[in-house]
């Protein structure tokens, strides 16, 4: 009986560490959209678990559950996050806004088009919302802003009638394009950067879990720096790997939307003055956004 017992244990801890074995990769998790488009060849690397998820929530309950190694998500997301419970750092930048106003008109369509004009948008308080209403604002427009539960209830409301001005993000944009021949487009980008000077914002990220050792941390910014580079070096390229990987867009999509959304890195220690520049408009919109206050020192990593 005895020895029966002996061969169950050992039969228990074999599963064990088999279960261990097949799960020693870091585990990664990344929202659809311009985030996925940064880290193609670090997905294709083999080195690491990463699960394409939709949306925000999976991104909070993540958050919550510190299920995953590194979670990329919009940066104020992450600021939220850590007021809320600190088991993340912020460790880099990847994406520095992607969002732009389209409809199709045979009259100017600029900012000083927009007064009176009703748009559609999505992300109601959210980052897209933030810095549609900051341009609006300090360009003194006044406009009619209708709100939709998500970018593809946008996108699906200007197939129906292209004349609607919506606001949208990459690869969306890419997509609507591919439909619809002489969009026009305000690049919100380009009308921050009138405003302030910058290029861009740092819009999303990556978080790490503060019980990761910096070898492995350092390690995957190592991959994520370098997927980015190749990326933005060769969209056509870049495209056939997202396709070998089961991307559902059409290539030509990629190749259109890859320029366009805004891709970069850039480490923590390094963006943060532009992180608390961004992080100050939503302070002055919706504070509860990055958790009442700008984070400390506390939220940012250190190789």
């Amino acid at each position: 009986m005895r020895k029966y017992l002996v061969t169950i244990l050992l039969v228990m801890i074999s599963f064990v560490m088999l279960a261990c074995n097949t799960s020693d990769k870091p585990t990664v998790m990344v929202p659809s959209g311009s985030p996925q488009m940064a880290q193609i060849y670090l997905e294709a690397s083999d080195n690491y678990i990463v699960d394409i998820v939709q949306g925000a929530d999976p991104l909070v309950v993540a958050f919550g559950s510190k299920s995953h190694d590194f979670i990329f998500a919009p940066t104020n997301l992450g600021a939220r996050m850590f007021q809320a419970k600190p088991d993340y750092l912020f460790i880099c930048a990847v994406t520095f806004g992607n969002y732009f106003l389209i409809t199709k008109t045979d009259n100017a369509f600029d900012i000083n088009s927009l007064g009176g004009r009703e748009i559609t948008a999505f992300g109601a308080n959210q980052t897209s919302d933030i810095i549609m209403k900051y341009v609006l604002q300090e360009n003194d427009i006044i406009a009619d802003i209708q709100y939709v539960d998500s970018v593809q209830t946008a996108v699906s409301l200007f197939v129906e009638d292209q004349t609607r001005v919506v606001l949208i993000a990459e690869p969306s944009l890419a997509v609507l394009e591919s439909q619809f021949a002489d969009i026009d487009i305000i690049n919100l980008q380009s009308e921050y950067e009138v405003l302030t000077g910058e290029s861009g914002y740092p819009q999303a990220g990556v978080f790490a879990k503060t019980t990761l050792n910096k070898r492995l941390v350092n390690n995957f910014l190592d991959a994520l720096s370098n997927s980015v580079v190749l990326v933005n070096q060769d969209p056509d390229v870049a495209s056939d790997q997202a396709l070998a990987l089961g991307y559902s867009y059409q290539k030509q999509v990629l190749m259109d939307a890859i320029p366009r959304c805004n891709l970069g890195y850039q480490e923590a220690g390094d963006v943060k003055a532009d992180l608390e520049a961004y992080f100050t408009i939503i302070m002055d919109t919706n504070p509860n956004l990055i958790g009442g206050e700008l984070p400390g020192e506390d939220f940012y990593y250190e190789p």
